[in-house]
């Protein structure tokens, strides 16, 4: 009996507010009222913001009746009652139920098709999931400015073996160097691209002139330098992507060289997640070695020279972020090749980046073979300055290719006497 006179009186009161108009009972109020208040963020939540346009439709149970208790999440002294709405009454909004709020005789929804109002992306999200990067401010962007976020460093470990080493000598050692890559301009969304390599092997010295009779082995290191520059462009409304490409290689060994190539790519997209494509690299400047200076016959030298290559690769986008890509060939010599490279975000702005390249000779085994055979192995670290490493690798100018190194630079060799 006492309880069915509290709940007389509630009812007398709430309708009193009502027609006097100090009962603000809209939801849209009550969101207002809840801001900077804990509340404040459970609407956030609820609503995804303030609007459902950022995520799915979500289609949630109705309430069969209005249930009234005073509201806690507002001062004291302003004992304003409230009260939830059926989906019905609500047609002008979405739903709102304040935290707290007891709901009785739920209706089995019209379907299973029942989204979590905590699934509803908020504002600062990516894919759906809160990354909490935007709160971290760009790192070095206030020293060096914004063109920073378009900047790659990256450092790492190889190995390789090439025709300079004459079959006798392989090569492992550290590496460094940059990438930059920024939009040209215009309507067609070209961008380009300038990059540097330096490579560092043979820490303990090499053997390879002692092939031609040398005595001693060398304590001389080996150095080289790569260097890359073009232009690029990336699908945005279509499903085409090209890059084209010039790569200088200075090598400090035995005897120093300089070769030049041409280096492009065209591919398609399948889908939002898998490329096919074509990739060449072809010789343009090549160079002459002088192997040992006297001999029976006359002076030794090998004649070395970009390798040309011709391959199909096919090209994953991974959903988190990052890509992985596979590819075979021949080269313009019939030697087989093969090869893949991957990224793979780490941190917020560190991702891990491998690649390797395995040339088959067609020489066969044995002496030819050795001279001709050519592998590239490499792993290392990227930092994206700035930026997140999902949104640096979705960005529309960001390099097609990267900077050359002994993966994406081959070479064949041929050794003659000379007087």
């Amino acid at each position: 009996m006492i309880r069915i006179s509290v709940s007389r009186v509630l009812w007398v009161f709430t309708i009193t507010l009502i027609l006097l108009g100090g009962g603000n009972l809209r939801a849209a109020d009550y969101v207002e009222r809840a801001t900077g208040t804990p509340a404040a963020y459970w609407s956030s939540r609820v609503l995804g913001g303030g609007t459902l346009s950022q995520g799915p439709a979500v289609k949630r149970p109705v309430v069969s009746q209005r249930v009234f208790e005073p509201d806690r999440t507002v001062s004291p002294s302003a004992s304003v009652p409230r009260m939830s709405f059926t989906s019905q009454e609500m047609e002008a909004g979405p739903e709102v139920i304040p935290p707290g709020e007891p709901v009785y005789h739920l209706e089995e929804p019209e379907s299973s098709d029942v989204v979590d109002s905590a699934e509803i992306p908020i504002e600062g999200a990516y894919g759906g999931c809160s990354s909490g990067y935007c709160e971290v401010p760009c790192d070095g962007c206030i020293l060096f400015g914004s063109w920073i976020q378009h900047l790659s460093v990256f450092a790492g470990a190889h190995g390789f073996k090439s025709t300079a080493d004459l079959g006798r000598n392989g090569n492992f050692g550290l590496h460094e160097g940059l990438n930059y890559s920024a939009p040209l301009g215009g309507p067609w969304n070209i961008g380009y691209q300038v990059g540097v390599q330096v490579v560092h092997s043979d820490f303990a010295g090499h053997q390879t002139l002692t092939w031609y009779g040398q005595d001693e082995i060398t304590e001389a290191s080996r150095a080289q330098m790569f260097f890359t520059a073009g232009l690029f462009r990336r699908p945005e409304c279509d499903r085409w992507q090209w890059s084209v490409l010039f790569d200088w290689m200075h090598d400090d060994y035995y005897v120093d060289s300089d070769l030049l190539q041409v280096r492009h790519e065209i591919s398609f997209f399948i889908d939002d997640q898998r490329e096919i494509g074509y990739m060449g690299m072809y010789g343009v400047k090549d160079d002459v070695l002088l192997l040992r200076e006297y001999t029976e016959q006359g002076r030794r030298y090998l004649d070395l020279s970009v390798l040309d290559r011709y391959a199909m690769f096919y090209r994953w986008h991974f959903c988190r972020g990052g890509e992985g890509r596979f590819w075979a060939g021949v080269s313009g010599y019939g030697d087989g090749l093969i090869g893949g490279d991957v990224l793979l975000p780490l941190d917020r702005s560190l991702a891990l980046e491998a690649n390797f390249a395995y040339l088959a000779p067609n020489s066969g085994k044995g002496l030819d073979g050795q001279m001709d055979e050519h592998w590239s192995l490499s792993i290392g670290l990227v930092w994206y300055p700035g930026r997140p490493v999902d949104e640096a690798v979705s960005d529309l100018f960001r390099s097609v290719q990267g900077v050359a190194d002994n993966t994406s630079m081959m070479f064949h060799g041929v050794t003659r006497v000379a007087p």
